[in-house]
């Protein structure tokens, strides 16, 4: 077996000077969590750059042969921790999409981005217009969306009553990122299998809003065996939550009490008799064979089904995705590397491992979270969580 040697590479830079003194770094990013993170390790040392809240920290860190000093986090000190002995500090760091979390809208009344009479726009054109009302670099050509015109169904019913709220306004004094994440959650594409828009963002600060379908892809981005790059590995099968039917809500549709049996909103359900994953003996359901049912909610979603009239969000579309990630058992996959390639959530990833039984080559996860890191001793690790839903 051929022995790889590699040198460690640890770089911190506090508001654009690199401070001597850092012994130790772990950078997180994944689906999972709201925005990237890190935790850095300090030493004294004398001229090292001042460090205060919402300080800019870039991270650099890795290997050579490999990434090397790749810039792994970009964003702001948030708390300081001190030791009095041995003098050293901790620095706790949020992303750069943390600033959206921490900014509230001061506008009164908040920003109504579906005024009446329009102008009608998409949802990435919010997200970018929340993103830049944060202060949150961007580049537009990285925020995707659906397109739609948000809002242009719902001007027709309730523009002229005062009592319904506009689900299409940032409301006063609240996040931009609580605001940002609830248009995620209902921006799904008409096209089947185009997963659902998440706003996150990557290894080196860089922001991104892309639709997440947890099918991996056909072709792994990266591979892994065990016994050559893999420290310790571990996978979880797991059916909870499995359903077969799932009922998603929208917005009033001004039928309600008006149509007999309306439900009084938009309202579309998607269901197959095909779930293997369900225990047995389960009483039938309302279409003639068992059922689970899960369900959504979403004001946003200003139509039943994607071929009904107007260029807005369906809740059809927004089944038709959840049914998929919910008709299947969850498998989690986590491993530890060191070596050092730059991965970052969203890949495609595959794991030879015999004792865990994954033998077949066609068997891939999707790369949910990551966590890298450079401990006291120089020692350079990649925590890699990818899920499979099958």
């Amino acid at each position: 077996m051929t022995a790889v040697v590699r040198a460690t590479h640890l770089e911190v830079y506090i508001d654009g000077t690199r401070h001597l003194g850092a012994t130790a770094a772990t950078c997180s990013f994944g689906f999972d969590q709201r925005y990237a993170e890190a935790t850095i390790q300090l030493t004294a040392w004398t001229g090292a750059p001042s460090v205060t809240y919402w300080s800019a920290i870039e991270v650099r860190m890795g290997c050579t042969p490999g990434a090397g000093a790749a810039v792994r986090f970009q964003g702001y000190m948030v708390p300081l921790d001190s030791d009095l002995w041995p003098r050293a500090g901790t620095l706790h760091c949020k992303g750069r999409l943390y600033r959206a979390a921490w900014v509230r809208n001061q506008t009164p009344g908040g920003t109504d981005y579906a005024p009446a009479g329009g102008p009608f726009i998409s949802d990435q054109a919010m997200v970018q217009a929340v993103l830049t009302a944060c202060g949150v670099p961007y580049t537009a050509a990285n925020i995707g969306g659906t397109g739609k015109a948000l809002g242009s169904a719902w001007a027709g019913l309730f523009t002229a009553d005062p009592l319904t709220p506009s689900p299409f306004v940032w409301p006063e004094d609240g996040a931009g990122l609580d605001f940002i994440e609830t248009l995620d959650a209902a921006s799904v594409p008409d096209a089947a299998g185009s997963g659902r828009y998440r706003t996150v963002e990557s290894l080196d600060g860089t922001i991104h809003r892309l639709p997440v379908a947890t099918v991996p892809a056909a072709t792994a981005d990266f591979t892994f065996t065990e016994g050559v790059d893999v420290l310790e590995a571990r996978i979880n099968r797991d059916p909870t939550g499995a359903a077969n039917r799932v009922v998603v809500s929208g917005a009033p549709n001004g039928l309600g009490g008006v149509v007999p049996d309306d439900p009084g909103v938009f309202r579309f359900t998607a269901a197959t008799s095909s779930a293997p994953y369900l225990p047995s003996g389960l009483p039938n359901g309302p279409d003639g064979y068992p059922t689970v049912t899960a369900s959504f909610t979403s004001p946003l979603l200003e139509k039943d089904a994607i071929a009904d009239a107007g260029a807005v969000l369906s809740c059809e579309a927004v089944a038709n995705h959840l049914l998929a990630e919910v008709n299947c058992v969850l498998d989690t996959l986590e491993f530890s590397t060191p070596r050092d390639d730059l991965l970052g959530p969203g890949q495609t990833i595959h794991l030879a491992s015999p004792r865990l039984g994954l033998t077949d080559p066609t068997r891939h996860y999707w790369l949910q979270r990551l966590e890298v890191t450079m401990d006291e001793r120089g020692q350079f690790t990649q925590r890699v969580t990818g899920i499979r839903r099958s």
